[in-house]
């Protein structure tokens, strides 16, 4: 006789029921674990310090709007890039948000999110109503497109460009495919025009958006002598109006050769990241471009007339297309810059694509949803490793060192090793020119320099001690070295508690003969102060810098 439980079900009906459950489910579990593991990394990695081209893209951007100009540096080249779109971003950051990059991150990951969502719509539509694929296919795709092996792009502020120049063609492609689809709804219609307009103002590939959408019309059955040349002379116009004022940039030239393997290298660049093998990466890139023309073909040949299908075809041209553009102007930095971290986005949204197409191919097959099951697995265990960089301590200790460098440009140290960290530029123009803007920071009271930890810094060195408001600590100095690029100056290293507080300051001070002579940062972990101090203590070590002083004055104090 069975037994049953308090419901009146027998229990091995209850277990089948649950195993069905887990079994339905399960395709969430990795996605689920990338995007939870990305937003933690997005915390994790985060720091509120300029990094490289912020310094002229987002903070002297912002110094020259409050210095009177008012719509030009919106307009101003990045490079070979107009970016209109995210110096919004950038302003509304400063404007909003004090130029912390609080408000830049989160918008990159809502960009993530929101590539995903597009994706996921293309899916639904290629799938042909079939929800059970639809679903495993939008579960699958999470996980390229919420990969931490686009981090540079995820815990950089400046980065949402590179999101926009593929979220917007992609925008317009689908929203052109649903018109083709429903012809009487011209509202889709115009939304590509106004995306493919859009998206030239994101970066220089994003210019490619309009002729693609040119190609899709003809390439649709829907094209009309009206239409076409209505779209023509919009994408001229706009076209114009990118190319007014336009500086070219120049670039270093590379054999066609070197080109060749760093476009494979870039489409394969994944496979570089897993494995460290060029010839295996070469080979991926290689296989991305058969696999694309062998889609087109089927195209050509009929073998589908879904008009999203067609998008998503274009799509991969648009990636291609901006594979080709970087090879063009990267390649002579060697096949390691075709391994960068931001060129890991068009390629999770290029390998998306690609299982898009081939699902909707064989969508009606008996064993595609197996295969896409089995995707399911394999694709979580090979990101799984680069995945974990997301929550590994790198993060927290790189955020510590980039604070180090604000500290430098605080006080007004020429230490360019540390410097390096935050702005990897080394010539006597460049450093000046950090140096600048670090300067305009402190003046305007902008980003990093607005923390209170740095404006106290700058206030009390070189202050008494006495009118500086601030108390002894209990604290030593294990090392000092000296700042080969700035002899005025030495570098710091030890640790500090405050036990009136109890606590470790955040930013503490060093005091020869009653003058503050120099500032330093904690944040370090000190096990050894922890276990014979206070278990608050576990950040007490510190970094920093003091003009050379007395040792046998030396003090360390905190403020009250």
């Amino acid at each position: 006789m069975k037994q049953e439980n308090i419901t009146g079900m027998p229990k091995t009906e209850n277990s089948l029921g649950a195993a069905a459950i887990l079994l339905k489910i399960s395709p969430l579990f990795p996605p689920v674990f990338f995007v939870v593991t990305t937003a933690i990394g997005a915390v994790r990695w985060f720091s509120p310090v300029p990094f490289w081209d912020m310094w002229d893209g987002t903070l002297q951007f912002y110094v020259a709007r409050l210095q009177g100009a008012r719509w030009s540096p919106f307009l101003e080249q990045a490079n070979e890039h107009r970016i209109i779109l995210s110096k919004i971003l950038f302003w509304i950051d400063y404007r909003f948000f004090h130029g912390l990059s609080y408000f830049l991150i989160a918008s990159n990951l809502a960009l993530m999110l929101a590539l995903w969502l597009a994706l996921c719509a293309a899916a639904r539509a290629l799938m042909g109503g079939n929800r059970r694929l639809t679903y495993l296919c939008c579960a699958l795709i999470a996980v390229p497109c919420f990969s931490w092996l686009q981090a540079e792009n995820i815990n950089w502020g400046y980065q949402s460009q590179f999101y926009m120049a593929y979220l917007l063609p992609l925008l317009a492609l689908i929203s052109m495919a649903r018109w083709i689809h429903a012809p009487d709804r011209t509202r889709w219609l115009a939304s590509a025009v106004v995306l493919g307009m859009l998206s030239t103002i994101t970066m220089a590939n994003g210019i490619l958006a309009l002729p693609l959408l040119i190609v899709m019309l003809l390439l649709s059955g829907r094209c009309t002598k009206w239409r076409l040349i209505g779209l023509v002379v919009i994408s001229a116009v706009t076209l114009a109006g990118w190319l007014y004022h336009y500086q070219r940039m120049p670039h270093e030239s590379a054999p066609f050769r070197m080109m060749a393997k760093f476009l494979l290298m870039f489409l394969g660049a994944p496979l570089g990241w897993l494995f460290h093998l060029d010839p295996l990466t070469m080979l991926g890139g290689a296989a991305v471009i058969c696999a694309s023309a062998y889609l087109a073909v089927r195209w050509l040949r009929g073998a589908t007339r879904d008009p999203m299908f067609l998008a998503m075809l274009l799509f991969v041209a648009h990636i291609g297309a901006a594979g080709a553009a970087a090879t063009i102007s990267r390649a002579h930095f060697g096949l390691g810059a075709a391994l960068a971290g931001r060129y890991e986005t068009p390629a999770m949204l290029l390998y998306s694509s690609l299982l898009l197409m081939f699902v909707h191919l064989y969508r009606n097959r008996i064993g595609t949803a197996a295969t896409v099951r089995t995707l399911s697995v394999v694709v979580p265990v090979m990101l799984f490793t680069p995945q974990w960089g997301s929550i590994d301590p790198t993060g927290p200790e790189i955020a510590r060192q980039r604070m180090q460098s604000a500290l430098a440009l605080d006080l007004g140290i020429d230490d360019r090793l540390t410097i390096g960290r935050v702005y990897p530029e080394d010539s006597a123009d460049q450093v000046a020119q950090v140096h600048r803007a670090a300067g305009n920071g402190m003046r305007y009271n902008l980003s990093v320099f607005a923390l209170p930890e740095l404006k106290s810094a700058r206030a009390h060195l070189g202050q008494p001690a006495s009118t500086a408001d601030l108390q002894p600590c209990h604290g030593n100095i294990d090392a000092t070295t000296p700042v080969a690029s700035d002899p005025n100056y030495i570098k710091l290293n030890g640790w500090v508690f405050n036990e009136a507080t109890k606590r470790t300051p955040n930013v503490a001070f060093i005091v020869s003969n009653g003058l503050v002579v120099g500032a330093v940062l904690t944040g370090l972990e000190r096990p050894d102060v922890t276990q014979t101090i206070n278990p608050n203590a576990k950040r007490a070590g510190f970094e920093g810098y003091a003009m050379k002083f007395d040792p046998g004055s030396i003090s360390i104090f905190c403020e009250r």
